[in-house]
């Protein structure tokens, strides 16, 4: 607690020096003369945000809550096309890659450490335009026609409900005008023959009709390669093949009532990731030796229709109702070598999801003294994961009549319903000081029956609620310096583990798992978070700072059992979170710009709990079956199960995983007017700290390295001209940093590493009319 009281008196600190300033220069600006010059003004002052925050538009500096908001624009020149793509761009966000296809958000160190349970839930919710994404695979796909990225930090339990115990991110996209015809058109080209296209035309059907749509075509080859496919000298692996497509129909018959149609569908067409076994000895960071062609396709597809209307001069009814579909399909050569000591692939990997959501909510209007929102929310997933992976039959769990090996078999098919009630209210007692209060009530069912090693599984169902909420104060100091206080509760749904119902009975080979649950509990995390949000020198400094301390219940992780293929999903009592975060810009000068962040954070585990590392087991397991000498069914031999057993170590004060201990960007930007139009330059160091990617922290298999990339950005807009050119460019050093490593949970023995992507290069011509 000590480190929590310095990062604590540290922002107490800062934020009363940014108060003192803010009413020095608040009462200055008070007595200096408005500008005449508008564009003047627009130029040399820092321009308003506007947020959606927790479902009600506000301004991002009155809003009492960690956010972040990242602009179109600004993802357009950081080549910023899909959610990994925002490393290092939003404090307390870390995005890893997993395994080859699934991206782990954590933010805060709240994250996802089940990620191969299909009927678990990530710790950040994923939203595009205020709909979850319901499939955590789904979050590879391109975000398209982007109008800006909100990133909530902290957990959002009230208005964003399950799945956001470490926040929210909420994709908004742009919406059609009435009355307005235009359009925008790009081009660039790179690097890696780096090809990215996209067009978006705003058509007036009528005065109470328009529609938008776009389309994007991104592709670039692999940033690495395999030397071990039969009949390919190099198999490109980390390409790029992706066509996005996105509409929106908007109809506004009156001035109370509007309807808005949206549907976009997602298609990838890859080669496998670079995943980099550990023990490949093969020269060069991105080049491998596998033998097994790996793929990755996937194809998304949603449509949402959101209704409005205003109910007399103080309310607004709306109503959000979703279909998502999302199929996934990849092959992988998991003991990731050429070697032919080693043959063990995964021919099929298929997720499938279908679901429906819906959302209903009655907003105050026009209420300065009393905001309030009530809703209710419903979901309905069915999703599928058939995954089938063969090995030489000596290794095999089951030898098919063929003499094919089987090394695992499964169907599994799960359900998710949940449905939830929820309403919040900020109570105005005077022009400076709020109050806010906030509960939700969530029900969740999951279900599920699948088909293992070509068994039935007898069906399976479990349930879990909780009532999350939020309290906050909030008083401005001046009309430009906020101080908030906010305690909150974030809450994550149980699920099932696809072990085995018998009873545990030593060296039994129907025996069940000795510690892990077929039913692992809800996770819930508690928040107590100050934060302050200041604008100084009429508006030419902002400063935001907050700082944080949770209480982590019931922590859900991958856990292996001494039992062989007995693993699943289980829980760690108690941990503890903690940290400080800061957001600064600064316009010194006419044209300059700083921006910069800084996230400084701790997580550890406060319970005594004993817990086995998958690859510590495998290990165990090999050297008592030689000691033992190599005795038949060794698998399930009860002295060798005690051995693992006895290989569980305490996880008390162990580090959080995926969590950065620091983290920061800096970017200068200097536009000038050259007379015939604007020149920008900008320049950006991004740095992240390491970190353990497993709560295991094994040196050789955990540790992820710290790096520092550099990006640059130039462009030319000429004045009363529908066209503009730049140059952007990321690593400019070619950093070969490393983004994650995953160490296969499951028996292959794989520690295998992912980078970060190359130094990438290109121009862009853009057009708009």
């Amino acid at each position: 607690m000590t480190q929590t009281k310095t990062i604590a008196s540290a922002l107490l600190y800062a934020s009363a020096s940014m108060l003192a300033l803010g009413s020095s220069a608040a009462h200055a600006a008070d007595s200096a003369p408005a500008s005449t010059d508008t564009a003047a003004a627009a130029d040399t002052t820092l321009t308003d945000i506007v947020v959606t925050g927790e479902k009600r538009e506000t301004k991002l500096q009155s809003a009492p809550i960690a956010i972040t908001a990242v602009a179109g624009d600004l993802m357009r020149q950081r080549n910023v096309n899909e959610l990994n793509d925002l490393n290092g761009y939003v404090p307390g966000l870390n995005i890893a890659k997993s395994e080859g296809a699934e991206r782990i958000i954590t933010i805060r160190g709240i994250g996802y450490e089940t990620a191969q349970n299909p009927n678990s839930q990530p710790g950040v919710a994923f939203h595009v335009d205020g709909v979850y994404i319901a499939h955590v695979i789904a979050l590879n796909q391109d975000m398209l026609d982007v109008d800006r990225v909100e990133v909530l930090r902290g957990p959002q339990g009230t208005v964003f409900g399950e799945t956001s115990t470490g926040g929210a991110i909420n994709v908004i996209t742009k919406k059609p005008v009435l009355g307005e015809a235009s359009g925008t058109a790009q081009l660039s080209y790179g690097n890696y023959n780096y090809v990215k296209a996209n067009g978006t035309v705003n058509i007036p059907i009528s005065s109470t009709i328009a529609a938008r749509a776009s389309v994007q075509y991104l592709r670039h080859d692999g940033y690495g390669y395999s030397v071990g496919v039969p009949g390919r000298s190099k198999y490109q692996l980390d390409d790029a093949n992706n066509i996005g497509v996105r509409g929106s129909l908007l109809w506004k018959p009156n001035d109370t009532f509007t309807a808005l149609l949206e549907g976009q569908m997602f298609h990838a067409d890859h080669n496998g990731a670079l995943q980099k076994d550990i023990r490949d000895t093969t020269p060069g960071a991105r080049a491998v030796d596998q033998d097994f062609p790996s793929v990755f396709k996937l194809n998304t597809k949603m449509i949402y229709l959101t209704l409005t209307q205003d109910i007399g001069d103080n309310m607004i009814a709306k109503s959000v109702s979703a279909y998502q579909y999302m199929n996934k399909h990849q092959t992988s050569d998991n003991d990731r070598l050429a070697s032919p000591f080693y043959f063990d692939h995964i021919t099929l990997w298929q997720d499938k999801s279908k679901t429906f959501t819906q959302e209903v909510s009655l907003a105050s209007v026009g209420n300065t003294a009393l905001e309030w929102t009530v809703g209710g929310f419903y979901l309905r997933q069915r999703a599928l994961q058939n995954i089938f992976e063969v090995v030489t039959p000596f290794a095999a769990a089951v030898v098919l009549p063929d003499g094919t090996g089987v090394k695992f078999q499964t169907d599994s098919p799960f359900q998710h319903t949940s449905w939830a009630g929820y309403g919040q209210a900020t109570y105005h007692a005077t022009d400076a000081l709020a109050f806010t209060l906030g509960a939700r009530y969530s029900w969740d069912k999951v279900t599920a029956q699948p088909y293992q090693y070509f068994q039935v599984v007898p069906p399976r169902k479990t349930t879990s609620s909780a009532i999350t909420g939020k309290v906050g104060v909030e008083y401005k100091v001046t009309p430009d310096n906020l101080l908030y206080v906010t305690a909150s509760k974030g809450y994550k749904p149980t699920g099932l583990s696809f072990v085995s119902a018998e009873p545990f009975t030593p060296g039994s080979f129907s025996s069940g798992p000795q510690f892990v649950p077929s039913k692992f509990k809800k996770e819930t995390v508690k928040a107590l978070e100050i934060g302050s949000k200041n604008e100084l020198f009429d508006k030419k400094f902002r400063f935001n700072a907050s700082a944080y301390y949770y209480w982590y219940t019931n922590f859900q992780y991958t856990a292996e059992d001494p039992v062989p293929f007995a693993g699943g999903t289980d829980n760690i009592p108690k941990a503890e979170v903690y940290g400080a975060e800061f957001e600064t810009s600064v316009l010194p000068l006419d044209g300059l710009r700083f921006d910069g962040t800084l996230s400084l954070g701790k997580g550890k585990f406060k319970s005594h709990y004993l817990v086995l590392d998958a690859q510590t087991a495998a290990l165990v397991r090999a050297e008592k079956y030689a000691e033992l000498g190599y005795p038949s069914g060794y698998y399930y031999d009860a002295r060798i199960e005690a051995a693992v057993a006895a290989a569980r170590q305490d996880v008390y004060g162990r580090r959080l995983p995926k969590m950065p201990g620091v983290q920061g960007l800096f970017s200068t930007t200097y536009t000038h007017d050259l007379g015939s139009g604007d020149l920008t330059i900008r320049g950006e160091l991004v740095y992240r700290g390491k970190f353990n990617y497993r709560l295991f922290a094994v040196a050789a298999l955990d540790k992820v390295p710290a790096y520092t990339i550099y990006n640059a950005f130039i462009e030319y807009a000429p004045h009363d001209k529908p066209w503009k050119v730049s140059f952007s460019a990321q690593n400019l050093t070619n950093k070969t940093g490393i983004n994650s490593r995953f160490s296969d949970p499951y028996g292959s023995g794989t520690t295998s590493v992912e980078y970060i992507n190359p130094r990438q290069v290109f121009g862009t011509v853009s057009f708009a009319f």
